[in-house]
């Protein structure tokens, strides 16, 4: 019962906050002389804050004591503190759970072997926290953690979110120093008005989607990270939402399905040219082009996916592991890139994946196709470079064809001629897997050239029939800046040996299309 009536005071304070300043009717606060600007701590509550590290630990005052429904209430910087005149003398003193106010819990994570890791209500408290957790008086004044450690790069800090009060570290700080967010100020915002430090303030991330909690549970929360955006529909007919290191998508047509977006081609995180076997050991050979080309991945690395989906998580590699800066080392998948860091910080895993999403959530979409030639003529016969084509046109074919030559299948090619402006479109279609099973997967890739230059902000249809006849269309999200867009088809149940023809097209204004047709097999 306590709980929620710390939750029935939170409600009041939103809706009191808002529509006072200050919060309640009384005098005017009295300013603490050693922090002008802010507020006396009252007498109420000074041997409590005292108790719990004062000034260098809840921050100052930046209310005045304020009364609610027979409590007596203080913001602080980093909490509201509360007195309940009614309760036990132990515990008339606490700090209301402002956490909770912030819906950011995370699903629990699995209980750690390890004996000497604190493990509190499915979360670690993470142990560079756990020192001043402890002085604090555990759950009883911090309350149970709602997420696990989490890096923010806006701020550039480490933090983990518990039920009164979070904490954090900065990562430019050495030797790192445990402060407390600003939960108080969160909460009060402008009301209070306190001229605090802009990177001790929550930065409040969105709730995982009902669609991709299970899944988010199953990944493991330190592995998606939090989510960065809303759930949303897409061009192509699924559910998405960005999550700091994946984008997770749901089929509306068919529930409990989640998968991961490709989405580092997307960011121009390009496949590099194909590799033989290292023979390096602890180096693992994963082979994209019979058995003797494709990309070394460390042992680290493949144990870490293994323990996060497999390969139906990470996708293919696209490059080999390099160094990305000081001490760190990346390797790029479909879906996600991995880093390994040489000297982590003792607090952070040394393998864990690059934060891709931020970069994801901030790509630009255009709805519009740019149409630079006018109205296209009928597409030229494309299967060869016959004698007498232009050199403009062999130049197009050949830059296509280098595009991809290092990755997957030779794409279907069409380009097409504007004689007025001898301008010319190149659309080129291919699939990441030539034959797939019948429950498996096949993707789609698109890429558009204008003139030799990828075109961006193209938005491609995809119209794939079926074995019984019937057709499906998906529409694709708009090419990037290397011309590309990609599409995971569903699985197509049908017997072995069976062809899926798909055609691709894409729209200009006044309702002409460029299309070009392929196909793949069901093996």
């Amino acid at each position: 019962m306590r709980r929620y009536r710390y939750l029935a005071l939170l409600v009041f304070l939103a809706l009191l906050l808002v529509a006072c300043d200050p919060p309640y009717e009384g005098p005017q606060p009295t300013l603490a002389p050693e922090k002008a600007g802010f507020y006396e701590i009252d007498p109420l509550f000074r041997e409590f804050y005292d108790q719990l590290g004062g000034i260098d630990t809840l921050g100052p005052g930046i209310s005045e004591r304020f009364p609610y429904d027979g409590l007596e209430c203080q913001f602080v910087a980093a909490a509201l503190l509360v007195y309940d005149a009614n309760a036990a003398e132990y515990s008339r003193h606490y700090l209301a759970p402002i956490g909770l106010r912030m819906d950011i819990a995370e699903p629990p994570v699995p209980q750690p072997e390890r004996n000497d890791v604190r493990y509190v209500n499915g979360h670690i408290v993470h142990p560079i926290f756990l020192a001043l957790y402890e002085q604090l008086g555990g759950v009883r004044y911090v309350g149970q953690p709602l997420t696990e450690l989490h890096y923010n790069p806006n701020q550039r800090r480490y933090e983990q979110y518990f039920e009164n009060v979070g904490f954090y570290i900065l990562e430019d700080e050495s030797p790192p120093v445990v402060r407390l967010l600003s939960y108080g100020a969160w909460l009060c915002a402008e009301n209070c008005q306190p001229k605090l430090p802009s990177n001790a303030i929550p930065e409040i991330p969105y709730r995982a989607a009902p669609e991709f909690a299970e899944a988010v549970a199953r990944l493991d929360p330190r592995f998606t990270g939090f989510a960065i955006s809303e759930a949303y529909l897409t061009p192509d007919g699924y559910l998405e939402q960005v999550f700091e290191s994946v984008v997770l998508l749901s089929d509306p047509n068919q529930p409990g399905r989640v998968f991961l977006r490709p989405i580092t081609e997307r960011l121009g995180l390009l496949p590099e040219p194909l590799v033989v076997p290292s023979n390096v050991p602890d180096m693992y050979f994963y082979p994209i082009r019979d058995d003797s080309q494709g990309y070394n991945i460390s042992q680290g690395f493949m144990d870490y996916i293994a323990s996060h989906g497999g390969q139906e998580v990470s996708g293919q590699p696209i490059g080999e592991r390099r160094l990305l800066r000081d001490n760190v080392y990346r390797q790029c998948f479909q879906n996600l890139c991995l880093e390994e860091h040489l000297n982590p910080p003792d607090f952070m895993p040394a393998i864990r994946p690059s934060q891709l999403g931020f970069d994801y959530r901030n790509l630009s979409r255009q709805s519009v196709y740019p149409n630079p030639l006018g109205q296209p003529t009928q597409p030229q016969d494309s299967s060869a470079a016959a004698p007498g084509s232009s050199p403009e046109q062999s130049s197009a074919q050949a830059a296509s064809q280098q595009a991809v030559d290092q990755y997957g299948p030779t794409p279907t090619v069409e380009i097409y001629t504007d004689p007025q402006s001898a301008g010319l479109i190149s659309i080129q279609v291919w699939e990441s897997f030539p034959n797939v099973a019948s429950d498996q997967n096949q993707e789609i890739v698109v890429s558009v050239y204008t003139n030799n230059i990828p075109q961006s902000g193209v938005e491609p249809d995809i119209v794939v029939t079926l074995p019984d006849g019937t057709t499906r269309t998906y529409y694709m999200y708009p090419t990037g800046e290397d011309g590309q867009t990609r599409l995971v088809l569903e699985p197509i149940t049908a017997q072995s040996g069976t062809l899926i023809p798909y055609e691709v097209c894409i729209f200009f204004p006044g309702g002409q299309k460029l299309c070009v047709k392929d196909s793949f097999l069901i093996w």
